[in-house]
């Protein structure tokens, strides 16, 4: 079977930036190569090249997101046998530690949902720790039955859980040193007529 004469080897990268995972092996041609993270094979995307050259697997990782920290595998296959060789990746979130006042790095975005739909209005901030307030229509939302608030690292979340046409409106996340606002539109469901018997 192919054997690994180089290895992948544990890593960190840093939020937005290119890492390269490349390993070597030895063993009888052809042979096939294929990339697993977290027990799902990957294929290409706008973040993930695959290349190989003879025995020399590569896989590029652009535009690195925190979702792509995890376990690589590379499983090597010819007529012998199989084998895999795997390591860790960790992407790190630089804006955790960044200095000075936070702004909004995504901005809300206008929003049509249907009535009973779960909404979510979602933005991003320049680092993890900052207090925000919500706003809709300038009055201040506190949380209740249908509405939560909350945090994903620089994510700052509101759910509706159930929309109505009452939650229509312009909505304002304010970090103190920036805000961003969006307008949320509720739409009446559209009930398509049945049939309808008439007795005559």
């Amino acid at each position: 079977p192919p054997s690994f004469v180089q290895k992948l080897e544990d890593t960190s990268c840093i939020l937005g930036s290119e890492i390269t995972m490349k390993c070597m092996l030895s063993g009888s041609l052809p042979m096939t190569f294929s990339w697993i993270k977290d027990d799902y094979e990957l294929t290409e995307d706008e973040h993930i090249k695959i290349s190989s050259e003879n025995r020399s697997p590569v896989l590029n990782l652009r535009n690195a997101q925190l979702a792509h920290s995890g376990k690589y595998v590379c499983q090597a296959q010819n007529k012998a046998g199989t084998q895999r060789c795997a390591a860790v990746l960790v992407v790190t979130d630089i804006f955790l530690y960044a200095e000075g006042d936070p702004y909004f790095t995504t901005k809300l975005q206008n929003y049509t949902a249907v009535e009973k739909d779960e909404v979510k209005l979602v933005c991003e901030l320049s680092k993890a720790i900052a207090e925000v307030k919500w706003f809709k229509d300038g009055k201040e939302i506190t949380p209740s039955k249908n509405i939560a608030i909350s945090t994903d690292g620089r994510k700052r979340i509101l759910t509706v859980r159930k929309a109505e046409k009452a939650n229509t409106g312009a909505y304002t996340c304010d970090c103190g040193s920036d805000k961003t606002t969006a307008n949320l539109n509720i739409e009446g469901k559209t009930v398509q007529p049945g049939n309808v018997c008439v007795k005559v």
